[in-house]
């Protein structure tokens, strides 16, 4: 049986081997892979506050204030008054969303080309233990 430790390494080995490809495809793309990750959820969580956005992004404060600067200055984020008028809401602009879904589909494309070359009941598998190491993003 694989110790957890070497079975950690290997995770570890395939995620940075697939983040590789993923940024590959990324080439010529301004917006690196944290400005990603935020424009994803921005995507599925629109009028986030800065610290909501830090938090389930799982960075600081102010590593996400620089990341939504550089998207501000791209112009595929705004902020707006909250609905309370304390706070600042992110949301995409039409700019972030195309940016978003079309780096979106490449790492789409990458990664439906590698699960095409599994037999179904391992995609099955790989989908269920995937989803059991890390629960879906919420």
């Amino acid at each position: 049986m694989t110790e957890p430790t070497d079975l950690a390494a290997r995770f570890q080995n395939v995620a940075t081997r697939l983040l590789r490809q993923a940024r590959v495809l990324d080439e010529g793309s301004q917006i690196t892979s944290a400005q990603y990750s935020a424009l994803s959820t921005l995507y599925s969580h629109p009028d986030l506050p800065l610290t909501e956005l830090a938090r389930l992004e799982y960075v600081s404060h102010p590593t996400m204030s620089r990341i939504v600067a550089a998207l501000i200055d791209q112009g595929l984020v705004t902020r707006t008054a909250g609905k309370d008028r304390r706070t600042v809401a992110l949301q995409l602009t039409e700019a972030g969303r195309a940016a978003y879904q079309r780096v979106y589909a490449k790492r789409l494309a990458i990664i439906s080309a590698m699960v095409g070359r599994l037999k179904p009941e391992t995609v099955a598998d790989l989908l269920a233990v995937m989803e059991e190491i890390v629960p879906p993003k919420t």
